[in-house]
């Protein structure tokens, strides 16, 4: 940080001026426009006016001979989540087939990119998504109702034995990783620009919210995946009665998700406080079936055990929920008194 004096030009006008770095970067010439905002902390943010469209972002990875293709996976998600718009994988010889795979399969697993130039030692890969066809509330919301159908067919599928629907199920949560990605990638484009989190109606604040939402809803998607994978590994074994139960207090656990989803986007700090209230009571009914699940014996009875355990942590992770609808409320409500 540098300072500068300010200084009084005419009867009544005060001056700065611009540091010469920050003008030559931008390109700013002599009447050129710069837009000012006053922050809420007092300071004065400023940004030069756009002459049409950001340069890309290009991010070149560079792999060995002997990089396990996990590690070449690992590397271009970090790209992709950092904003990168153009990811270039360059192998110092001849990319294995192998390698050359990964990054297809990668460009199948999220949104927006497309490999558009391939040669003997070089992939180049284009993301083409737009932020606003596909901004984060959006994908919150999307990700929302795949795990809501992926929790309610898991028990189904667990319930009555369904090892079709549960296989089903293990695929969905491919696309609850996708949309999750997608959240994750537009908070650092938006923590980059100030001007895309105006576009999409956020600020800083409100994306790191969606953020933590859309980490929670992973999280969620990832436990009915572990029933979905305790359906199948249980094929041919008799429910006990008490798995019907399990299937209510399911029902209830994914009902109380979609309530704490719903207080979070429109900020309800009374619905939000009445979900915590419920969700403790649900945990309560979980704690009180469980050791009839696990009297009933059988070899089922560790799945069962395994299943309830996904059950308290959705309960969980919707109170999770409910807790930032309220801290989210609270902060607007501090602004609009300024």
């Amino acid at each position: 940080m540098e300072a500068r004096k300010v200084q009084k030009t005419g009867t009544s006008t005060i001056t700065v001026s611009l540091p010469k770095d920050w003008v030559t970067a931008n390109g700013i010439k002599p009447g050129d426009s710069v837009y000012m905002e006053v922050q809420p902390d007092g300071t004065l943010n400023i940004e030069p006016e756009m002459h049409g469209a950001r340069e890309s972002k290009t991010h070149v990875i560079i792999i060995g001979k002997d990089d396990p293709t996990e590690h070449v996976t690992r590397k271009l998600i970090g790209a992709y989540l950092a904003g990168g718009t153009i990811i270039e994988v360059r192998s110092k010889g001849r990319m294995d087939l192998d390698t050359k795979r990964s990054i297809k399969d990668f460009a199948r697993l999220v949104i927006g990119p497309e490999i558009i130039d391939e040669t003997a030692t070089t992939v180049v890969l284009h993301d083409l998504s737009d932020p606003m066809e596909l901004p984060q509330k959006k994908c919150v919301r999307r990700m929302h109702l795949i795990v809501d159908s992926m929790h309610r067919d898991a028990m189904v599928a667990y319930a009555e034995g369904d090892v079709g629907l549960a296989k089903d199920i293990l695929e969905r949560d491919q696309d609850v990783d996708r949309l999750y990605w997608m959240t994750v990638k537009q908070h650092a484009l938006i923590m980059d620009d100030r001007r895309l989190a105006k576009r999409l109606g956020v600020d800083m604040h409100g994306s790191l919210s969606l953020l933590l939402a859309a980490r929670i809803l992973e999280r969620v998607g990832d436990h009915a995946e572990k029933i979905a994978r305790e359906a199948i590994s249980i094929t041919g074994e008799a429910r006990p009665p008490a798995v019907a139960e399990m299937h209510d207090l399911s029902t209830r656990a994914i009902d109380v998700l979609k309530s704490a989803v719903e207080a979070f986007f429109v900020q309800n700090v009374s619905s939000a406080n009445a979900i915590i209230d419920d969700a403790r009571e649900l945990v309560d009914s979980l704690a009180e079936l469980l050791p009839r699940l696990q009297g009933s014996g059988g070899k089922g009875t560790m799945s069962r055990t395994a299943v309830m355990d996904s059950l308290t942590r959705t309960v969980m992770y919707a109170t999770d929920i409910a807790e930032i609808a309220i801290n989210d409320a609270m902060r607007f409500e501090l602004k609009k008194k300024g």
